[in-house]
Order: structure tokens, then sequence, then C-alpha cells
């Protein structure tokens, strides 16, 4: 078959030739994606934990009252709560208002927290409790997330280590 002058237009066999070269290039690429689900996932959850934090400190300052969040290493939770009962300890106990608990997943566990009682408090003047930090770890890669809270002015801070 002849063209004529001046067409520009692919055949069918170019047309499939590239499609079979975009699919070798896929097929290369393809297992390295594998890998990037899960530390997304991941790197999510902990600024889930971190957006928690913060809006219990927001809340803390706008009601006036403390909040905190409480982490519970055997079922790799937390929890959000109203510090009601014995405010002056600063931990989650019965009969504290909770907010809402989050469960980590089976693919994230809870590594190491430095609070005592495991529990974080915000006092209403935006201060934290105590100092200290909460890791995280990715259960299906060797990831770990910091989660650092400054007690004097309850600043929260999310590293990658």
């Amino acid at each position: 078959m002849r063209y004529k002058k001046g067409y520009k237009g692919m055949t069918l066999l170019e047309l499939m030739i590239g499609v079979v070269v975009l699919g070798v290039i896929a097929a290369m690429a393809a297992p390295q994606f594998g890998g990037v689900l899960p530390r997304l996932k991941f790197k999510n959850k902990s600024r889930d934990i971190v957006s928690d934090m913060r809006l219990a400190r927001s809340d803390a300052i706008s009601q006036r009252v403390q909040f905190g969040l409480f982490f519970n290493f055997i079922q790799d939770e937390y929890i959000v709560f109203k510090d009601q009962v014995n405010p002056d300890l600063f931990t989650y106990e019965f009969g504290d208002s909770v907010i809402k608990t989050i469960s980590l997943g089976r693919d994230i566990s809870m590594y190491y927290c430095s609070f005592s009682n495991f529990a974080i408090v915000f006092k209403p003047d935006g201060s934290a409790s105590s100092s200290g930090n909460v890791t995280i770890k990715n259960n299906q890669g060797s990831d770990l997330a910091e989660i650092d809270v400054l007690a004097s002015t309850g600043r929260v801070r999310l590293t990658f280590p």
C-alpha cells in the first residue's frame, strides 16, 4: 500500500510494538511498587496520630479541659480521651470520657512509649503533662516513626529516623 504525500500515521504493527514495549517496562517496574503501598499506609497512620494529638491539644485550649491520648500496647491502639477523673494524675482512668479509639491495624504496632502511664495529657494552656515520645513500627518493614511532644509548649513533631 502506498501512502499519499504528507500522510502521517501509524500502522497496526507499529502500534502493537509500542504496546509490547510499554508492557515490558511496566512489568519491570511493578515489583518496586509492591513495597511502596505499605510504607505509604504507615506514614499516613503516623500522621493520623500526630493529627489526633494536635486536635487533643486544640480541644484542651478551646474547651479549657484536659484532653489526652492513651497508648494501649496490648491491643496496638490509642484512645483519645477527656481527662475528667483525677485530672491531677495526668493519666487515662476508668470514667474518663472516651472521644475515640483508634486501632493501628495488624501491619503497625506500638514500639516504645516514654510517657508515664502510657498517656500524654494536654492542659488548658496548651502545654503537655510531660515531655516524651512514642514510637510506632511498620511490621511489613523496618520503618519507625517517632512522635515527640515538648511539655512546655505542647508542640508535637513527627520524625522518621
